[in-house]
């Protein structure tokens, strides 16, 4: 059964990524980005918790910066005063970087002593 809601969640946040991509209206872009911080939301919940007793689950460290970034983008898809093309291009570069922030976080928790699961 978890491997079917595994299955169903990554599915959901891929569908998600494809909307926002192929959309060029910036409210369904925050939409995308509100709902995708929404699913992923618990695992930052999860992250905050475990973190607290020095063990945390790789893919709760992975997936709770995807819910920042997310949630980070739907906010700065907000700001004023910059063009909405100039949002995506920063948004790309941002997220052509996750795999580089998601190890260096990882990295860091392993230098002040926590374990990671895997």
């Amino acid at each position: 059964m978890i491997k079917n809601t595994k299955i169903l969640e990554e599915s959901v946040l891929q569908a998600i990524d494809a909307v926002a991509e192929q959309s060029g209206d910036r409210i369904t872009k925050i939409i995308a980005d509100l709902f995708k911080s929404s699913i992923l939301k618990r695992y930052k919940e999860a992250y905050d918790k475990e973190v607290i007793h020095g063990k945390v689950h790789r893919e709760n460290v992975e997936k709770a910066i995807d819910f920042c970034f997310a949630d980070a983008c739907a906010s700065f898809r907000l700001l004023p005063g910059f063009a909405d093309e100039q949002k995506e291009i920063e948004i790309r570069a941002a997220k052509s970087q996750i795999g580089v922030i998601k190890q260096t976080a990882l990295n860091f928790l392993v230098s002040k002593n926590i374990q990671i699961i895997q």
